[in-house]
């Protein structure tokens, strides 16, 4: 097993602690043999490549990545591999940190893999003396530099919307759209406007990915006696719905994902 560092701090920057959740820095001293599943997500995790390519696969296209990029939202999984001297800076951003440093709608980039300089102009520039410094702390206070070169704070969503962000997370799989726009007088177009330009998905497949999230955590933990007890405690109409939508996620049943699990984020837990 070759020997893979697994760094992961919070930023230090106030202003970058409202946009971004964490870094995360995965490196190996050895040659690497990498493959995981990469499963849709409700934020953007932008990827500084350091070293050897990167290569996406979905069931349609297979793509290869040696510069720094970002996946938009997905609606269902990529196998993700690297073979080689791995080194990579990971910036996970939390659902509505990413638009005010590309300042553009992220829904323009759903399902699709983007090269972050047809965004920001010549960024990957600015991160390859990144490669020269060993000292995770020095490269991620460099990386906070750059990234506060880069963002306009006049673009940070209002307040408001960062508490319906949190709604919409915590108790996702109990939300219904139009009674929430009503409880809260906000006009649904209005709310579809802005899940478009700062998340980069409408806010139904919000919620969905959110339920999906759960399901796999409560997966995760094991605690539960079948698996349609977790179908109707994420509220799906039957455990075929449940399977079906798990499914169309994972391109696996939950059993099977119990069984042959093959998720990147798992691979990386464990290092």
């Amino acid at each position: 097993m070759p020997n893979i560092e697994l760094f992961k701090v919070s930023p230090v920057n106030s202003d970058l602690k409202k946009l971004i959740k964490f870094f995360w820095i995965f490196r190996s001293c050895d040659e690497a043999d990498i493959q995981g599943k990469l499963i849709p997500m409700n934020n953007i995790d932008l990827i500084l490549n350091l070293a050897s390519p990167i290569k996406y696969i979905n069931s349609s296209l297979e793509e290869t990545f040696e510069k720094s990029h970002f996946c938009g939202i997905q609606n269902n999984y990529r196998i993700v591999k690297q073979n080689g001297i791995v080194d990579i800076i990971g910036i996970s951003f939390f659902s509505t940190g990413f638009y005010p440093f590309i300042k553009v709608p992220v829904s323009n980039f759903k399902n699709k893999i983007v090269l972050i300089d047809d965004v920001i102009q010549d960024f990957d520039k600015q991160v390859e003396s990144l490669k020269k410094i060993e000292s995770n702390e020095n490269r991620i206070s460099i990386v906070e530099e750059i990234l506060l070169n880069n963002v306009d704070l006049n673009l940070l969503p209002p307040e408001s919307f960062n508490s319906l962000i949190s709604d919409f997370l915590f108790e996702g799989e109990s939300i219904n759209i139009e009674n929430y726009c009503k409880k809260h007088s906000i006009n649904k177009k209005a709310l579809e406007r802005f899940f478009n330009k700062y998340v980069g998905t409408t806010p139904k497949a919000f919620l969905n990915t959110v339920k999906f999230q759960k399901t796999i955590k409560r997966l995760r933990i094991g605690e539960f006696d079948s698996m349609s007890d977790v179908g109707y405690e994420f509220n799906y109409y039957d455990q075929t719905h449940f399977i079906n939508s798990f499914k169309s996620f994972v391109g696996k049943t939950p059993l099977k994902h119990l069984k042959q699990n093959d998720l990147i984020i798992d691979f990386l837990a464990k290092k």
